[in-house]
């Protein structure tokens, strides 16, 4: 009896034991390294910037090359995020163009030959006008120095290299494209995309200075890889954060302006045989 009564004793002891065994370990979490870790808290700056960083407005001297072709010319830029443009192209004699984009629609009068265009806000129509071979809203974050894709997409780099003096981040994309983010004395300095459906772009950032609590950069300079054009922009008088109305990248054509839709093109005249 007492050699039953142990064994009872005994069965709860183990069943105890199989009862309060304890949880599987779960595996460690994959490490960090510091280089990898710096990356990530520039690039939340960055994303901590752009929720402070609703439109600008600057002077600028906008310097393009490409096509056998080289154009300078002195402008005035207002941008409200997240793809409103305004550009008006000056000569010592005025006006030479204006263009606005509001979004949708961009939008082109030129005073010389008082002639209004419009079509749809693509990559085509502000290469031709403004020289910028991007759709509005990725030419806006390309000229306010912000990431160049949604910022839910850079929440760890996939790899981390040093690189001319700059620590580069790779941020792989949903659509299979890449994002590189290089820094240099804590300030964004390159981005570079890759494998984009129109192409993808290399800028630089320099002269950044301090406005409204902001860091800006005041040049940049960017090569687009699908037309071979180089862009370089010098900014001056910004005003960060500009009270602007929508209406202000909305052109209506006025009085006697001829309309050309860029969408629907007249169709060529001719003798027909």
């Amino acid at each position: 009896m007492a050699l039953a009564r142990t064994a009872a004793a005994l069965g709860l002891l183990l069943s105890g034991c199989t009862l309060f065994a304890p949880s599987a370990v779960p595996p460690p979490a994959p490490s960090v390294t510091p280089q990898a870790a710096q990356v990530q808290h520039l690039t939340d700056a960055l994303i901590e910037r752009a929720r402070r960083l609703d439109a600008m407005q600057a002077e600028a001297v906008m310097d393009y090359a490409g096509g056998g072709q080289h154009v300078k010319v002195r402008e005035e830029v207002a941008i409200k995020r997240p793809a409103r443009l305004r550009v008006q192209a000056l000569t010592p004699f005025g006006v030479a163009a204006v263009i606005a984009a509001d979004g949708t629609t961009v939008a082109i009068y030129q005073p010389s030959d008082n002639t209004f265009y419009r079509g749809a806000a693509t990559a085509d129509t502000l290469s031709r006008f403004a020289r910028i071979p991007l759709p509005p809203a990725q030419a806006v974050k390309l000229l306010m120095g912000l990431l160049p894709d949604d910022e839910a997409d850079f929440a760890a780099p996939a790899s981390v290299r040093s690189e001319d003096n700059l620590l580069i981040g790779e941020y792989r994309m949903p659509d299979g494209s890449v994002d590189e983010l290089g820094f240099g004395g804590g300030e964004l300095r390159a981005v570079r995309t890759r494998g984009k459906p129109g192409g993808g772009y290399e800028v630089t950032y320099s002269d950044y200075r301090a406005i409204g609590g902001l860091r800006f950069a005041h040049r940049l300079d960017a090569q687009f890889l699908n037309t071979g054009t180089r862009l370089n922009v010098k900014y001056s008088d910004v005003i960060v954060n500009p009270t602007l109305n929508d209406s202000e990248f909305v052109l209506i054509p006025q009085g006697s302006a001829k309309v050309i839709d860029l969408d629907h093109p007249p169709a060529p005249t001719g003798v027909h045989g």
